[in-house]
């Protein structure tokens, strides 16, 4: 599908190298919508998405992967740098016409989300790439924007990957579960070492996938991320209160897998507390069982 674009209406394009801690971006404002991508998107490739944004979550082709009250994710395959790349398509809106319209008097959920991601991939935290971010214009408040990052190919929510434990030897199960509450250790300290929070730390929020022969594990869903220029002990209590009350649910999750993910946590952090004093915080703020000789 082509889209003309008049002259008056032609979008302006532009590669702008930013500051060092920021990566090069492409802009583009056209007609109803504005956006930002990643370089390696070609400035046609941005013009034909700018046009009609919708069409990619409606596609014959695209797979609805959630459906929400006010968001849409689909996987669906973008032309991007002359290759067509599969990504996570996500579109954002709003439950009512006055939410949408509040949300469009601020930046777009997709363009901070986009910037947002770039941060976390810049601090060593793993989470899908973002690669494009299309806004609505003042004009165009009620609209939804869009936010397409990279497909983690064989990633699964954590309750599904753990789920899956169950096939495998009881070898395999013991080192691939260390494994996972190791790695997601790692994750969430990092994510609360430089600061970063996630008030919506459940299961289909973390990715995880075996990678050879290791676990790897990625953040999503970051409408529920936000960075403090402080150090909020309460906060980070909150996030992994929110995990230990999900992984509560998850059959297979152990008091040893807990302990294991506490420690990795820990060291990550740099915190010098002890995991008990922290597992006894976590138990009274969340209905994850007492810890057996402890």
């Amino acid at each position: 599908m082509s889209h003309a674009v008049s002259s008056r209406s032609a979008p302006r394009i532009a590669a702008t190298p930013l500051a060092p801690t920021s990566i090069a971006q492409r802009r583009l404002v056209g007609r109803d919508f504005t956006a930002i991508a990643t370089v390696e998107v070609q400035p046609e490739e941005l013009a034909r998405v700018v046009a009609a944004p919708e069409q990619f979550s409606v596609a014959a082709k695209a797979t609805v992967i959630k459906r929400g009250r006010s968001a849409l994710i689909v996987r669906v395959d973008l032309p991007i740098g002359s290759v067509e790349t599969r990504t996570a398509y996500k579109l954002c809106g709003g439950r009512t016409w006055l939410r949408r319209l509040a949300r469009g008097l601020k930046t777009s959920a997709a363009r901070r989300n986009f910037q947002l991601g770039h941060k976390l991939l810049r601090c060593g935290i793993d989470t899908p790439r973002p690669l494009l971010a299309v806004s609505p214009r003042w004009h165009n408040v009620l609209s939804p924007s869009f936010l397409a990052t990279e497909w983690i190919e064989g990633g699964l929510p954590l309750d599904v990957f753990v789920n899956r434990a169950a096939a495998w030897t009881p070898a395999q199960r013991r080192a691939r579960m260390r494994d996972t509450a190791q790695c997601l250790g790692r994750l969430i300290g990092t994510l609360h070492k430089y600061r970063f929070s996630h008030r919506d730390l459940k299961s289909t929020n973390l990715l995880l996938r075996e990678n050879g022969g290791r676990v790897e594990a990625f953040l999503i869903d970051l409408d529920g991320a936000t960075r403090s220029p402080f150090p909020l002990e309460r906060t980070r209590l909150k996030n992994l209160s929110r995990l230990q009350t999900a992984t509560s649910r998850i059959a297979g999750v152990s008091s040893t897998l807990r302990c294991r993910f506490l420690q990795s946590y820990l060291a990550t952090l740099g915190s010098s507390a002890n995991w008990k004093t922290v597992w006894r915080q976590l138990q009274k703020a969340s209905r994850i069982p007492p810890l057996r000789n402890s």
